[in-house]
């Protein structure tokens, strides 16, 4: 027995593991889907489970980690908290990636799994119940939970688990079982509805569907009133002990206190419905994009109709017709079209009576293809029982029609994880709590969010520095939480390049907010704000402006990271102090990785020409009071030790001559006439006076006017350019 079922799970596993082996063969380094969605929140909410059970005086239903310095209640995100313990046993070993992987695999398995075991149950022919396993384990929402990573949505198997664990007990108490016994069917019955309400909360209004009539179907054939009252008290009693555990061991008490005036629900319009009647005919193409039921249901279900209503008899099958009928208008969603005309669908009622919180209503799908497979089994069995020799034959072909219809020689698409940075192993390292500012700063919800996913999915990297973030998504959140960062934030409404910067703002602000939150980094990501469109050089020239709040920590890959100067371990070590090209001279070379460190505004993007890395200059920034900055300056940061020396820069003028003015602190030390004709070196004395302490020694080049190619004729370039400045070189003098 315990082979076979290990066989029957085995051989359902295998089936996801066909469809889905593309992103599973680079489990380690890709996430499934061609482009992110939410799968981020999911790793985070893994992780902030374990770290909230390991850490005194935190609470898995209430975190300042995300949206900080809120608190924000857990009560209505979806955590999908039943799916935690095989997360922590397989991350520490494998990874968030490979073990998020086994949950899908597994969720997906069970339900193909328990709905054979159902059907089997209820009378279905063993070959038609393996293929109705398999057409409902791949079902299309089934890959829109795998492309979207969420967890959360592999819990169907519940539905057919529980149908069976109901009639087991339906069964027990007709054979008048002594109280124990029915005690001990009502504690696991209890155990099930909240395993069940932990993998998602949507879970109990799918059920529902099918569990109440199926109940009543129960009690009706109950033997006798007191078997009735046995099995009424069984299921209240199941009920209780679910209520009692989301009480004392779950969210009900913060579901409870959760204001859900502060939340953003959409109308019903909003809702994402099977479109009607293409959802229903095949799979489409996007099935991420555009909800569906597929080919095989339908067929399978219209057919049985036809061959059940030709030869009709009383029996359970249509029972089991009839629990489509509910499922089936909700997964319709808020309106289909018919014959040119609107119908309003009866899921309208429930968006009311929910208040907006539920939208998918494409979720519905399985619910209907439930009893949509069982009404079809139970119809062609007989027609099978006739026929043995001829089932192995059938099984295959509808095993094959499956497999054609989920499409399942095609690969699923897969996007890389996000690059792996060493800057967060050593922020982990660090006993200190505080903020990490990720940039571009974003927020949302389900129901509302600004920034793409692609910008919010930095929340993954808590997992490796374990700290507080602002920049987060959360599934339900007041928006008092974070709809301020939107334009709200003078400081970080601009790092989220939703509006223009304030300087003076900003700067009072960025006070205040590094003090209180507190705040520890800044996390710059070139590689989601954009490389080439002058918004890097935008925040480090103003960031770099700033060394009474902030330092140039480091600079790995496309990440720029500054330290506050809150920070407890200082930034006395993260000057801008350059590398000493010879002994005493110090050389900046600009272009090359980390040159950031050093720059202030007007610098265009780094670029390479053969061996020789420089950036061209004339890049203004637009600021809140609509002026332009630095339109024609560029402004180079440097600490040295205090003396006399001579500057030396290897430079070049666009298309014409320019004559080229050099500050230093304010004081101009000279002047040059650089050329057109090629980079060429240039020097001027740097007297020791203009040279001060030593510390944030401000450099500024300064030209009288910009001009772009696209202007002259000469490329589609727009960019404004003055000079390009290849490196520049600090090296002692005499006085």
């Amino acid at each position: 027995m315990i082979r076979r079922h290990l066989t029957l799970f085995g051989f359902y596993a295998l089936l996801p593991c066909l469809a889905f082996y593309w992103p599973i063969f680079n489990a380690t380094t890709h996430i499934p889907g061609a482009y992110p969605v939410d799968y981020f929140h999911f790793h985070w909410n893994y992780w902030w489970i374990r770290h909230a059970l390991t850490t005194p005086g935190l609470n898995v239903y209430e975190t300042t980690y995300v949206f900080a310095p809120f608190t924000t209640n857990l009560g209505y995100h979806t955590l999908a908290i039943f799916w935690f313990p095989l997360w922590a046993l397989l991350e520490p070993l494998f990874g968030s990636l490979v073990a998020m992987q086994a949950i899908y695999i597994t969720g997906i398995a069970l339900t193909g799994y328990f709905f054979y075991l159902l059907a089997r149950r209820k009378g279905v022919h063993s070959g038609l119940a393996l293929a109705g396993g398999a057409a409902l384990q791949l079902v299309p929402l089934s890959y829109v939970a795998y492309w979207n990573n969420d967890p959360n949505l592999v819990g169907f198997f519940w539905l057919p688990a529980l149908l069976l664990l109901w009639g087991k007990i339906a069964r027990v108490n007709a054979s008048h079982p002594r109280v124990a016994k029915l005690a001990l069917w009502a504690l696991l019955l209890g155990l099930a509805f909240y395993g069940m309400v932990m993998t998602d909360l949507q879970y109990p209004l799918f059920l529902a569907c099918l569990i109440v009539p199926y109940g009543v179907l129960t009690l009706l054939q109950a033997p006798g009133n007191a078997a009735r009252l046995r099995l009424v008290a069984v299921g209240t009693t199941g009920i209780v002990i679910m209520i009692a555990l989301l009480w004392f061991v779950g969210p009900l008490p913060y579901i409870l206190s959760f204001d859900r005036s502060s939340l953003a629900p959409g109308p019903p319009e909003h809702a994402y419905g099977i479109v009607f009647p293409d959802g229903f005919l095949w799979r489409a193409q996007e099935y991420w994009r555009v909800p569906s039921v597929g080919t095989f249901v339908t067929a399978a279900a219209l057919l049985a109709l036809v061959v059940a209503w030709r030869w009709r008899r009383a029996d359970r099958r249509w029972f089991w017709l009839a629990l489509t009928i509910f499922p089936l208008l909700m997964a319709l969603g808020p309106t289909i079209t018919l014959f040119g005309q609107d119908v309003p669908m009866p899921y309208r009622l429930l968006h009311q009576a929910l208040g907006g919180i539920f939208r998918f209503t494409l979720r519905f799908a399985p619910v209907y293809i439930i009893p949509a497979l069982i009404f079809a089994g139970l119809v062609f069995t007989p027609l099978l029982n006739r026929r043995k020799s001829a089932a192995v034959f059938v099984s295959a072909a509808l095993l094959f029609a499956v497999a054609l219809d989920v499409r399942l020689y095609e690969p699923v698409a897969i996007h890389p994880a996000l690059p792996a940075y060493t800057f967060y192993e050593a922020m982990r390292r660090e006993p200190y709590d505080y903020v990490i500012v990720e940039i571009p700063t974003g927020a949302g919800t389900g129901e509302a969010q600004f920034n793409n996913f692609e910008q919010l999915t930095t929340q993954f990297y808590a997992l490796v520095h374990e700290k507080r973030l602002i920049t987060a998504f959360i599934a339900r959140a007041p928006t008092d939480n974070f709809w301020y960062l939107r334009t709200g934030d003078p400081t970080l409404s601009w790092l989220g390049q939703r509006i223009l910067l304030d300087p003076t703002a900003a700067e009072t602000q960025m006070h205040q907010m590094i003090v209180n939150y507190p705040v520890g980094y800044f996390v710059i990501h070139g590689d989601m704000l954009g490389l080439q469109n002058g918004t890097i050089e935008e925040i480090v020239g103003y960031f770099n402006s700033l060394p009474d709040l902030l330092c140039p920590y480091t600079v790995e890959g496309a990440a720029i990271v500054y330290r506050t100067t809150w920070h407890p371990d200082g930034c006395a070590q993260y000057g801008r102090r350059p590398p000493q090209s010879a002994p005493g001279v110090y050389r900046v070379d600009i272009g090359a990785a980390g040159d950031t460190r050093y720059l202030g505004w007007g610098w265009h993007w780094p670029e390479s020409v053969f061996d020789i890395t420089l950036r061209w200059t004339g890049q203004p920034v637009r600021l809140a009071d609509f002026s332009l900055a630095a339109a024609n300056d560029a402004t180079v940061y440097v600490d040295l030790p205090p003396n006399n020396y001579t500057l030396r820069f290897s430079a070049q003028s666009f298309n014409a001559a320019r004559e080229v003015t050099i500050a230093v602190n304010g004081v101009v030390v000279g002047s040059v006439e650089m050329s057109a004709a090629g980079l060429a070196e240039y020097a001027l004395p740097l007297p020791r006076e203009a040279v001060g302490p030593g510390t944030h020694i401000v450099v500024v080049f300064s030209y009288a006017s910009v001009e772009s190619a696209a202007q002259l004729g000469l490329s589609a370039d727009e960019r404004p350019l003055a000079i390009a400045l290849d490196w520049l070189e600090f090296a002692p003098s005499a006085p």
